[in-house]
C-alpha cells in the first residue's frame, strides 16, 4: 500500500499564527522551544478498507465449500460450531492474517452468539458481512 500523501505548512504562513502562538506559550513543557520554527503535517485521509467485489463471491463460495466438508470435524456448544480464524483462512485460502486484518477493520465480526472468553464464527453470519461489501 502506497504512502499517504501529506502536506506541510509552516506555521508562520497561516493568519492564525499568532493565536496559536500564544496559546502554545502558556504550556509550561514549552518554554525552552521556538514557537517561530513550528510546522502543521496534515496526513491524506486512508481509504475505507475493502474487499474486491470480483473476490466475495470466490471467497462466498469456498466458505460454503470449505464448511461444508468440514462441519462434521467441528466441535459444537450449544448447538453452535465454533469457526475459528484458522478454520475460514483454509476454508477460503486466504492467510490467518487477511482474516485478523478483516477483523480489525470490521469487514467481518466475531459471532452475536460468542461468549465473552470464546470467540468464534458463525458461517451464516460471515457470509452476509462477505456479501455486505459487494454492495
Amino acid at each position: 500500500m502506497p504512502r499517504r500523501k501529506q502536506l506541510i505548512f509552516k506555521i508562520q504562513d497561516l493568519k492564525c499564527a499568532v493565536h496559536i502562538i500564544e496559546e502554545l506559550s502558556k504550556l509550561p513543557q514549552l518554554n525552552n522551544f521556538d514557537m517561530k520554527s513550528i510546522e502543521l503535517t496534515i496526513k491524506e485521509n486512508k481509504p475505507a478498507p475493502q474487499i474486491l467485489k470480483k473476490d466475495v463471491d470466490t471467497l462466498v463460495d469456498r466458505l460454503q465449500r470449505g464448511f461444508s466438508a468440514n462441519k462434521h470435524k467441528l466441535t459444537q456448544l450449544n448447538g453452535y460450531y465454533l469457526i475459528t480464524n484458522i478454520h475460514l483462512s483454509k476454508w477460503m485460502k486466504v492467510t490467518p492474517a487477511t482474516v485478523n486484518k478483516w477483523l480489525k477493520d470490521g469487514l467481518i465480526k466475531y459471532s452475536e452468539k460468542s461468549y465473552d472468553n470464546l470467540k468464534f464464527f458463525d458461517v451464516n453470519e460471515v457470509i452476509s458481512q462477505l456479501r455486505k461489501q459487494k454492495q
